[in-house]
């Protein structure tokens, strides 16, 4: 009598488990070593791939080296990857300094940088901070659709319109615009990225809490003032994410060069002249049966190779300045 007082005293009996609670727990146990071989195994699989790709680039391009001088490709001044397949042939010889192609693919990354950020950054802070709410999902929307239209159809546009259009509008003034120019290929390249740099600058700056505008309102600051001193300071690693996307894909861009600034290796910072870019040569280079062994094939992966070394510098310069900003304002 007393032993049954003293189990109600403690609760009763005691809980049964159900089984089905145990089937899961067992499942469990074996499910997630499973699915945590499975994401480590695509972790391994990317990681893989990517040392594949440096790998060969650095191979095919130590093959180029052997071949011409690394300080003729890096301090060239003239660049004419034509090698004879004979050595009879005219032509056997030719010149692989990239200091022309280099000069033209920041000119015409500089011309679309400076037409797409201005315009995404304002129009991700007039969407994020001053338009209502049906605006900004009217608008926004419509941002985005020219991340989607193919390159070829811009690039048309920029032959077509365009570059016609420059080349009208500079003979009154005097200036010689060449038909094929970095200043087209610039413009509508800027205007292809601009969804880059909006959209994610809109919804890093959507992102800011509340509570530091509120706090800067409070102590008097305007709203400009706001976006400018407190906003933007704490969206600035994100805004600085979006930027460094839109110059990739400004870098790697080929089709709109090709059909508005031409195939002309012309060392030169003249906007109206026609230029050439990194990724319009390696695909020239590689166009057509070609031969492997030669210095004019393997021309293209030392290309890449320095394609993959700036872009390489431009991340790390990204990533120092997101965790500098992002330890000032967590």
């Amino acid at each position: 009598m007393s032993s049954t007082c003293d189990d109600a005293s403690v609760g009763g009996s005691p809980e049964v488990v159900p089984a089905f609670a145990l089937g899961t727990a067992a499942s469990r146990r074996l499910m997630e070593p499973a699915i945590r071989l499975v994401l480590w195994s695509c972790a391994a699989l990317a990681v893989a791939v990517t040392v594949g790709i440096v790998l060969s680039l650095v191979f095919e391009a130590m093959r180029f080296f052997a071949k011409v001088p690394v300080t003729d490709f890096l301090f060239g001044l003239e660049w004419s990857p034509q090698t004879a397949l004979r050595a009879d042939q005219v032509g056997s010889s030719g010149a692989f300094g990239a200091v022309p192609v280099f000069t033209g693919t920041l000119l015409i990354t500089g011309i679309a940088m400076a037409v797409a950020v201005p315009l995404g950054l304002f129009s991700a802070i007039y969407l994020a901070e001053y338009a209502h709410a049906g605006v900004r999902r009217t608008v926004k929307p419509v941002l985005e659709v020219l991340a989607g239209i193919p390159t070829v159809v811009y690039g048309f546009f920029a032959a077509l319109l365009i570059a016609p259009a420059l080349r009208d509008a500079g003979k009154p003034l005097g200036i010689d615009v060449s038909s094929e120019s970095a200043l087209a290929a610039g413009l509508v390249m800027g205007v292809m990225i601009i969804p880059f740099v909006s959209s994610l600058s809109d919804d890093v700056i959507h992102a800011v809490p509340n509570a530091l505008r509120e706090g800067s309102l409070g102590l008097g600051a305007t709203q400009g003032e706001t976006i400018r001193r407190v906003v933007l300071p704490a969206a600035l690693p994100g805004i600085v994410g979006a930027v460094l996307l839109a110059l990739s894909r400004a870098i790697g861009e080929t089709m709109i060069v090709v059909m508005a600034a031409g195939l002309a290796a012309q060392l030169t910072a003249n906007p109206f002249a026609a230029v050439t870019t990194v990724t319009v040569q390696i695909v020239s280079l590689l166009v057509g049966d070609q031969e492997f062994d030669s210095a004019k094939t393997l021309a293209a992966f030392a290309l890449g190779l320095m394609l993959f070394v700036v872009t390489l510098i431009l991340n790390v310069i990204a990533l120092h300045v997101v965790r500098r900003y992002r330890e000032q304002y967590e």
